[in-house]
């Protein structure tokens, strides 16, 4: 198996692992206003340029003293700089960045959704909008309708002045306190839960890059999810999927025809301990494995962790927002609507503020995930219960835009989008999680392979 497919795998259980459980920061519109040398003039029209310095501000970009570049002395050049070298801002098809013309609402807002981790190439999810499917940036505005950030009735080709731009990005970087005192509700109501059950639907697509264009097809995968959880930490959880490859270039001979690829994995959590079992075609006979203790951060701390109203620690907090929706009826609830984004760079810093810290096995996990990946984005929508504050829907999307090499290998990945719809929640419901007798006999296997890696008997994989 490749390494950067190794890699990829471990990072995919990172990202499901760590869905975000936490309150954001906020940043003002008093904040904003504090990047320009002087104070603008009542109804001004907002600049390219003035802009991308009001959204380095909003999001916390580094910004470097001022070099010397094509925006001369102007004040905004240094932020205008980092964003262009973050591939935030990009110009026109004549290659000029145009920073002394006014910005549009849908400029702002695709440049702010790629300061938000949305990749490029990614599917734009169902919304209802003015904007035409055929514009340049209806994928980001889509993703921003989805989450709250823009109205569907709003002009997307309209000029925006200071007052709106500042509005917008404190909108956009900033939360609901309504939407917070709701999730802190429910992060409460949840401490109190002696078991959950959930069920619902799960799908996975895979971009390649360009450049794969002939020697790597699109791959989707598409399949249904069951978890119980026993508090304090049990767990036990059941993926069945269908993975969808073109019928011409489905390898292996014990491959079925047609590309349809039925997998299983399944996996518990009892006392610490992790055991997992995956069953695909091509592999040898399903077996039963089971982690090294050590090999995990410590899980009860975790789930209590995010069990009460911390959600995850200081410096964590401002990655993820909250936007509220409004109300509406949910599985015969009333239930609140509450939206959620944000974005990880920094796979080390989010391990590291785990309970426990790292084990050397993590390290290593960690090295392999976090260096297939460049950056990740959430964006969910949870309905929460107006009398009880426990959830009954959520829908969760992640968006992966991958690294272009990992040790030496081309990453022929481009982006990822794994979305997960759960919209049967049990609560209290007197579960009881029992290990099969299999995979307590299982033997236990280090977490990351050794050098050389080994092929599993019987596989049929290709990297």
């Amino acid at each position: 198996m490749k390494k950067w497919f190794q890699a990829l795998i471990l990072a995919v259980g990172l990202i499901l692992a760590l869905t975000p459980a936490a309150l954001a920061g906020t940043v003002t519109g008093d904040q904003l206003r504090q990047v320009f040398p002087q104070a603008p003039a009542p109804g001004k029209t907002l600049t390219r340029g003035e802009f991308a310095a009001l959204l380095a501000r909003a999001a916390g970009v580094q910004v470097k003293g001022n070099p010397a570049d094509t925006q001369g002395d102007a004040w905004y050049g240094p932020a205008v700089t980092a964003l262009k070298e973050k591939g935030v801002i990009r110009g026109y098809p004549d290659g000029g960045l145009h920073t002394d013309r006014p910005v549009t609402l849908l400029e702002a807002a695709v440049m702010a959704s790629r300061v938000l981790g949305l990749p490029d190439g990614v599917a734009a999810p169902e919304v209802k909008g003015s904007l035409e499917r055929e514009s340049w940036g209806y994928t980001p505005y889509a993703w921003l309708v989805r989450a709250g950030l823009l109205q569907p009735g709003q002009d997307a080709g309209r000029l925006l002045t200071v007052d709106e731009g500042v509005a917008f990005l404190a909108r956009v970087f900033g939360s609901d306190p309504e939407a917070e005192r709701i999730v802190q509700a429910a992060r409460q109501a949840q401490a109190k839960v002696k078991d959950l059950k959930f069920a619902g639907s799960m799908a996975v697509t895979m971009r390649p890059r360009p450049e794969m264009a002939g020697k790597m097809p699109p791959v989707s995968m598409q399949g249904n999810i069951v978890s119980e959880f026993s508090y304090p930490l049990s767990l036990h959880q059941k993926v069945d999927m269908t993975l969808n490859l073109p019928a011409e270039k489905t390898p292996g001979k014990d491959l079925p025809a047609g590309g349809k690829v039925q997998m299983t994995m399944e996996q518990y959590l009892v006392d610490g301990t992790m055991y997992q079992r995956v069953e695909a075609p091509g592999m040898a006979e399903p077996r039963w494995m089971k982690l090294p203790k050590g090999a995990l951060p410590d899980l009860k701390a975790l789930v209590e962790q995010s069990r009460n109203a911390a959600g995850l620690p200081p410096g964590l907090k401002d990655s993820f927002h909250f936007r509220y929706l409004g109300e509406g009826i949910e599985n015969g609830h009333k239930v609140h609507r509450i939206a959620y984004y944000g974005r990880i760079d920094d796979w080390r810093a989010l391990m590291q503020a785990l309970p426990g810290g790292l084990t050397p096995e993590m390290e290593q996990v960690l090295t392999q995930a976090g260096g297939v990946l460049k950056s990740v984005s959430f964006w969910g929508e949870e309905a929460i219960g107006v009398e009880d504050n426990f959830t009954y829907a959520s829908e969760m999307t992640g968006l992966v835009a991958f690294a272009d090499k990992f040790q030496g290998e081309t990453v022929p990945l481009e982006t990822m989008t794994i979305n997960m719809k759960i919209t049967d929640y049990q609560y209290n419901s007197g579960v009881k999680i029992q290990v099969p007798a299999g995979a307590l006999a299982a033997p236990e296997v280090p977490l990351t392979p050794s050098e050389p890696e080994a092929k599993p008997p019987g596989s049929q994989m290709q990297g």
